[in-house]
């Protein structure tokens, strides 16, 4: 069954029920005790340590005491981290763990490792709380808030902002036959079924996580979309800004990708469109960031001689207004074949830039809807090099139309992908964990209608 976008910030209680019991406003609010796990956490600056900072941020404004377990190191490695602190009235634990970061696999599967028993130590050691909550990052992670939450008399959530070993399987990185999958697929199931309830970012995620833990679990199941903070990314209709000054961009018509270049991304089609507008000097691509395929970017302009495609580190996240204000047309790409296995969270923060979206990758992806449904972009497949050059060609020409399209991806944005928005919705999801007896209609749709 499909679903508008519009429709996945309600949350239907069980027809014939009390709803009051279920809100996830100040009554849930109000002395609830929440710890999330999750490897990284403030002040990295990967996508799930912004986003469960920004939550943490939010829920205490709201009364919710929160705990934060995470690891020590970073996420594209480097300084350890201290293993206690607080942010903005959440505790952090940082559980020890090596932090050789993300740029070599061996070193990547040490951190792993030992992160799951760190965690494992600090989750038995911090007071106990109403619900813990675990993401996917590092893969099986779950399994450790499951044992603890259950010893421990803990309610458990998983936010699935990834599946694995879907994610590895679809990248060709292992064989869908490896042992290693099925072993990995079988306990992620384990953890998935025994959750109270599971959190997913998009209604094809849904249909994959139904696949592993079968139509009884539906019920349990809530959509809710990441979002990006409105109040930081504004929509700005110039490109006087330092940071368009500083890179020489006030005049080029600017085709931006910015956040990690990993390897759910396929940066083909753009390299070839990149290759194909190089005669056109108003048009720069410029990628922001760090990731397994960074050095792509940097290969082949290199390789091909284009001035034309450029790549900048990270910018602090205070200036990521005049980034996105940089930025004509905003990047997004995905792998063909992750569809409901990751959802790049780029897409909200794009949306709330007030920019039109171009999509490369797997066109049955969530991004890949929401500029169907709200008609704010362009959608491409994986090898459409051609196409897209010349969509970004008349485009460079044709103003009023990328205003247009910005102005509609900035009303979708507050419409619908607002962090305010999200926050309601998590609350809502808090509440039906905690009253087991009361239950989703279809299993996901979150009533954000029902927080104050």
């Amino acid at each position: 069954m499909s679903t508008k976008f519009s429709d996945t910030a309600e949350i239907i209680v069980e027809a014939g029920k009390d709803a009051d019991d279920a809100k996830a406003g100040g009554d849930i609010a109000k002395g609830l005790r929440l710890i999330i796990l999750n490897q990284f956490f403030y002040p990295d600056h990967s996508a799930t340590s912004q986003l469960m900072t920004d939550l943490a941020e939010s829920l205490t404004e709201r009364g919710v005491e929160v705990t934060a377990v995470a690891g020590r190191g970073r996420y594209n490695g480097g300084e350890m981290m201290k293993a206690r602190d607080t942010h903005k009235g959440a505790k952090i634990y940082r559980a020890w763990s090596t932090g050789f970061g993300k740029a070599h696999i061996v070193g990547r599967l040490i951190d792993y490792v030992t992160f799951y028993f760190g965690a494992l130590i600090a989750l038995m050691r911090v007071p106990r709380h109403d619900i813990i909550m675990s993401l996917t990052t590092p893969p099986l992670i779950g399994l450790v808030a499951l044992l603890v939450g259950r010893w421990r008399g803990m309610r458990f959530i998983t936010l699935t902002q990834d599946l694995y070993p879907d994610v590895a399987v679809a990248l060709k990185r292992i064989g869908a036959r490896h042992p290693l999958v099925f072993v990995v697929d079988k306990l992620n199931s384990f953890a998935l079924r025994r959750s109270d309830r599971i959190i997913v970012l998009g209604e094809r995620m849904r249909q994959r996580v139904l696949e592993k833990v079968g139509a009884n679990k539906e019920s349990s199941i809530d959509v809710i979309h990441n979002w990006a903070d409105g109040d930081l990314i504004q929509r700005r209709a110039d490109k006087t800004n330092r940071f368009a000054t500083r890179n020489n961009l006030r005049e080029k018509f600017v085709v931006m990708f910015s956040g990690n270049l990993g390897h759910v991304n396929d940066f083909r089609a753009v390299f070839d469109a990149a290759w194909r507008l190089r005669e056109r000097t108003d048009i720069h691509f410029l990628f922001i960031g760090e990731g397994a395929k960074a050095g792509d970017v940097l290969h082949f302009a290199g390789r091909h001689g284009l001035s034309n495609l450029q790549l900048l580190p990270y910018q602090a996240r205070a200036e990521l207004s005049d980034v996105y204000a940089t930025a004509d047309v905003l990047l997004i790409t995905l792998a063909d074949g992750l569809a409901g296995l990751s959802v790049p969270s780029k897409t909200y923060g794009s949306l709330a830039a007030g920019r039109p979206l171009m999509f490369v990758g797997d066109m049955e992806s969530e991004t890949a809807n929401i500029i169907r449904e709200f008609g704010c972009g362009e959608i491409f497949a994986c090898g459409e090099g051609e196409k897209l050059a010349a969509t970004i060609a008349d485009w460079s020409e044709n103003p009023g139309l990328v205003r247009e399209l910005g102005r509609i991806a900035r009303d979708a944005f507050e419409a619908n992908f607002e962090r305010a928005l999200a926050v309601n919705a998590y609350l809502a999801a808090f509440g039906l964990c905690l009253h087991t007896n009361r239950v989703s209609t279809i299993g996901y749709n979150v009533d954000a209608s029902h927080v104050r």
